[in-house]
């Protein structure tokens, strides 16, 4: 006979389909957020900072020869360099270099969970190295052009995914021999070709076993402990005295990272300060092995609040990067009319500066001034457009004439200042694709072909900038056919003069406004740039003779000079300009003006202004009487500013 069965007692354990559900939803979990990350990543880059990622490829160079491998070779850290220039070239089409660059950010999650065992609620954690990454970008503004780090924004990608993958490999190893072995292999390699990413995954691997030592007590670690503190202190100085002959010991050791020291920069180190953290964190908090955890994954935590906390750090570090990330509407603007001005597409710069909305820099109002002065419609439409004074928001202490000083050079023809500042930047900062095109672009029409030709050969190694380089080929090596091209001839039309350097003090507009000012006769592109010069200067005296060499030459007389004709003379009567044909509209409004100019004489010069905003905003009175020029002068006993 069966005896019944005795009834069974709860256990008190979740049953098992409860565990799948509990996994099954935290797996939704996870891919939601990872989803999110990479829609967060493309609005920061490409969303946001498109025209950014085509200067930061400008303002680098990789080159597909021996000399260029070599050279980067000759620093800790060279092959992550010559990698991450190569990635970074991309950036050229800014939507394949930010997949490029997204690629890297999801190796590096992807990496974190398995170098670290971060899974299930823990997850979102290996989003947070990516992010610190992505704000090294996102943080810069105007100090991308004081970076003398050759391929910054794939460095830290590059570094860190060879920094994990080294220390995951280093947690499979449990001998402490064997762990001595690994920690000198990945030292005496990863330090020539990773730098200080190789010092820093040789640190967190003594912490490691430091952390196994504290908590297995077993003294054999020691071994690894003390083997791999020598090893990292020994190594770097066997490089630094016998192969790579570096000057400075400290930088030596930090090769790979910025060189952010002025107190205004000291900001940019906070996303290298967030990274740092987490590796150190994860290294010395997250469980020592998978034995500690429950079915591969981590066994949730009973206090709620507890499973959260990865998902709200989560959250915090994406709004960190996304508000302390560098957002300018005026340095987009200016990079955007760089770019334009680069193609020479001056219809784009009016269209980006009729899309201004607040008071322009000066830059803005510099990329305006060229854009119209090469469309011939200077006279007409110069002083329709605001003439701001909005300072730049720099941290670095930026120079206009380090963004854009060779564009401007050339342009109004300076071709030996041009030339000059390509140079200097090189010097600096090393070799560009922005400086080497401007190096070529100046040699040439100097007649120095076989300086052009060298620049030129580097420039035709390039994936992205062959094509430029190939079309000067013909002009380097006939310089004559420069006479036939109208933008070039153009060029050296406006070089009719005595050009030497004679000192600009770093102050690219300052001394542009000046040069033309002060210069007598030459043909007609360069009497009219005089006179425009002397319009904003407010130099009535410098003025006159020029106008009369323009209006006894020129068919026509563009409205703002004539309005300058019109209120210098009120000023002070000049002879002969009654012979003079004006528009019977230009001077109907100069009446108009005069008239309320004596109706608003005893109101506040705020009022006044406003007032006549309403009726002459947009011609050159207007811009005499309530526009102030605000130009930076040289510093008297200073010597020259440089980069």
């Amino acid at each position: 006979m069966k005896q019944p069965q005795k009834p069974t007692k709860p256990t008190g354990k979740h049953p098992q389909p409860a565990k799948k559900s509990s996994s099954i939803s935290m797996a939704w979990i996870n891919r939601t957020l990872l989803t999110l990350f990479i829609l967060f990543a493309l609005i920061e880059t490409l969303g946001l900072r498109r025209t950014f990622l085509w200067k930061v490829q400008d303002l680098d160079l990789f080159v597909f020869n021996r000399q260029f491998f070599l050279e980067t070779m000759e620093a800790p850290g060279g092959l992550t360099r010559y990698l991450a220039s190569f990635f970074t070239q991309f950036f050229y089409i800014p939507w394949l270099g930010t997949l490029i660059y997204l690629g890297f950010m999801l190796l590096i999650v992807w990496l974190s969970s398995r170098a670290f065992q971060l899974k299930g609620y823990l997850n979102p954690f290996t989003h947070i190295p990516a992010l610190a990454i992505l704000l090294m970008l996102t943080q810069l503004g105007y100090e991308v052009h004081l970076l003398k780090l050759q391929g910054y924004p794939f460095i830290p990608l590059i570094g860190l995914t060879a920094l994990l993958l080294a220390f995951w490999g280093y947690r499979k190893v449990s001998q402490p021999n064997k762990q001595l072995h690994y920690l000198g292999t990945w030292t005496l390699l990863g330090f020539p070709l990773f730098g200080t990413y190789a010092l820093a995954g040789t640190i967190l691997m003594l912490l490691f076993t430091l952390r196994q030592l504290v908590s297995n007590g077993k003294k054999s670690y020691w071994l690894s402990m003390v083997g791999g503190l020598l090893v990292a202190v020994i190594i770097p100085l066997l490089y630094y005295r016998f192969v790579f002959y570096l000057p400075c010991l400290s930088r030596f050791y930090l090769s790979l990272l910025p060189d952010f020291m002025a107190k205004e920069t000291l900001v940019l180190w906070l996303p290298y300060v967030l990274l740092a953290g987490f590796l150190l964190a994860a290294t010395l908090s997250f469980p020592l092995d998978k034995k500690a955890w429950r079915q591969n994954q981590p066994p949730l935590p009973t206090i709620k609040v507890q499973r959260l906390a990865p998902g709200i750090f989560w959250l915090a570090t994406l709004l960190t990067v996304h508000f302390i990330g560098y957002r300018d509407n005026a340095f987009d603007t200016e990079l955007a009319m760089q770019a334009a001005s680069e193609k020479e597409d001056w219809q784009e710069v009016l269209s980006l500066s009729r899309q201004v909305e607040t008071e322009p820099t000066r830059l803005m109002v510099m990329h305006t001034n060229l854009a119209l002065f090469k469309l011939g419609l200077a006279g007409d439409q110069q002083f329709k457009y605001p003439a701001g004074n909005s300072p730049q928001q720099t941290r670095g202490g930026v120079l206009p004439i380090q963004m854009v000083g060779p564009l401007f050079y050339y342009q109004y023809g300076h071709l030996n200042y041009a030339y000059r500042w390509s140079m200097e930047e090189m010097v600096e900062y090393g070799m560009s694709n922005h400086t080497l095109k401007y190096a070529v672009l100046t040699s040439s029409l100097n007649g120095e072909s076989a300086l052009a030709k060298k620049y030129n050969d580097v420039l035709k190694r390039t994936i992205f900038h062959r094509k430029w380089a190939e079309e000067r080929d013909g002009i380097i090596k006939d310089p004559g056919r420069a006479m036939h091209n109208p933008v070039l001839l153009n060029i050296l039309r406006l070089n009719a003069f005595n050009d030497v350097l004679d000192g600009d003090h770093s102050l690219l507009e300052t001394f542009l406004l000046n040069h033309a000012a002060h210069s007598r006769g030459g043909n007609p592109e360069l009497i009219e740039l005089s006179i425009l010069a002397n319009l904003q200067l407010k130099q009535p005296a410098r003025f006159w003779p020029r106008f009369f060499v323009y209006a006894s030459t020129q068919p026509r007389i563009p409205v703002h000079y004539q309005e300058a004709a019109l209120l210098f003379n009120l000023q002070q009567p000049q002879p002969g300009i009654e012979n003079l044909t004006f528009d019977p509209l230009v001077l109907k409004r100069f009446q108009q003006f005069v008239e309320r100019t004596k109706t608003y004489n005893n109101q506040p010069r705020e009022r006044v202004k406003a007032l006549m905003a309403q009726e002459f905003k947009g011609t050159y009175w207007y811009y005499y009487f309530f526009t102030d020029l605000q130009l930076r002068q040289p510093v008297s006993n200073q010597p020259h500013i440089k980069l």
